[in-house]
């Protein structure tokens, strides 16, 4: 019984070497290949970094990815066919691995080739190569070595953990990591006077961008302006009216600012230059409203102006502030609501009053002021 399981357990030993994959021939290993009866044919090649072997008589062939005993197949049938030989018995060791390698060019920070370890794939060697901020992930090209290329949208590994984006490497594969198509540029889009490419030197920071683009239109949305950048899953939000400091950019930086879903108004009627339907924009105050009607007239009676304020139910909410007051810092400007209306009543009847040529004067000053200070 003894001998019996000793007998499986060879069998089985033996099963297991037998089953075990052929070294296969990669690109930089020295083989030894011995052509029975011709001295000069039999020597040691080494294959050359595209893959391939050179010989005498059959020239170059494919050997990178083949088994010894493949590559001896097709030299014995290159001899045969060539007449060189009749009956050629061709062998083919590999008598020295060289390091199994993966280069990577283009914009990456260290660019050259590194060792292949075991289960690398493509995050790894990107991460080995450091890739710029101006690379195009989207677009990374990989090239084997037997000459089959694939562009590769690595970015979505990077953002969704698509595998598709990340394959297994092997050796001798080439990947090249291709610029961002803007460049050293910055990208600005939506709802600016110029929307358009600008060279990052010009646009260093987020509002040199916008300014360089014209500034922003009366109905765009300033609360939700976002900054793509190239290897950033989601983009960044700002909200420029709470802005406090300026953003630095990055060559290949996208900036969107939004158009407002519909647009908004405030009526402004009564002593001002232009009354009717003001575009409204986030964050309006009062002095805004006003000073976007073209001003208050000389006549004006700032210091009892009326917001009307719509409610769900009912009357319209009454709010009375004296702009007057706002504009010598005694009071806060009033913030302005889409469908405010806002009246500016002015005086009727002048009066023959030896006070009225002081009232003028100081209505005209607070008028200056009050436009002046914004």
């Amino acid at each position: 019984m003894r001998r019996f399981v000793w007998l499986c357990g060879l069998i089985l030993l033996w099963s297991a070497v037998w089953a075990q994959p052929a070294d296969r021939i990669n690109a930089g290993d020295k083989v030894r290949i011995t052509v029975e009866g011709d001295a000069s044919l039999s020597r040691v090649y080494t294959i050359d970094a595209q893959g391939n072997l050179t010989m005498p008589l059959i020239g170059s062939l494919p050997a990178s990815g083949r088994t010894p005993t493949e590559l001896a197949t097709e030299i014995a049938k290159r001899l045969r066919e060539g007449n060189f030989i009749r009956d050629p018995k061709v062998s083919v060791e590999i008598v020295e691995q060289a390091k199994a390698l993966v280069s990577v060019t283009g914009a990456v920070r260290r660019a050259g080739e590194f060792e292949l370890r075991a289960g690398w794939r493509l995050a790894d060697a990107l991460r080995e190569a450091e890739p710029t901020s101006v690379a195009d992930l989207s677009a990374v090209r990989l090239e084997r070595l037997d000459g089959t290329r694939q562009t590769i949208n690595h970015l979505r590994f990077v953002q969704e953990g698509d595998e598709g984006g990340n394959p297994l490497l092997q050796a001798g594969d080439r990947i090249f990591v291709p610029l961002s198509p803007a460049g050293q540029n910055v990208l600005v889009l939506g709802a600016v006077r110029s929307p358009g490419t600008y060279p990052i030197r010009e646009a260093r920071t987020l509002l040199e961008a916008l300014g360089r683009a014209g500034g922003t239109l009366p109905n765009a949305d300033t609360v939700q302006v976002t900054i793509r950048r190239a290897n950033q899953a989601e983009p960044t939000r700002i909200n420029l009216n709470t802005l406090t400091g300026d953003i630095e950019l990055q060559p290949g930086d996208q900036i969107t600012v939004p158009y407002q879903a519909t647009r908004q108004f405030v009526v402004v009627r009564g002593g001002v230059r232009n009354p009717g339907l003001v575009n409204y924009v986030e964050g309006m105050t009062l002095t805004q409203a006003v000073d976007a009607a073209g001003g208050p007239i000389a006549e004006a009676r700032l210091e009892r102006v009326l917001i009307l304020r719509p409610q769900p139910q009912g009357n319209p909410r009454r709010i009375t502030v004296n702009l007057l007051e706002v504009a010598q810092g005694t009071r806060p400007d009033e913030l302005i609501q889409p469908g405010d209306t806002v009246e500016v009543p002015a005086i009727t009847r002048r009066t023959t009053s030896p006070e009225e040529p002081l009232r003028v004067v100081w209505l005209i000053l607070s008028i200056i002021f009050l436009i002046t200070r914004r």
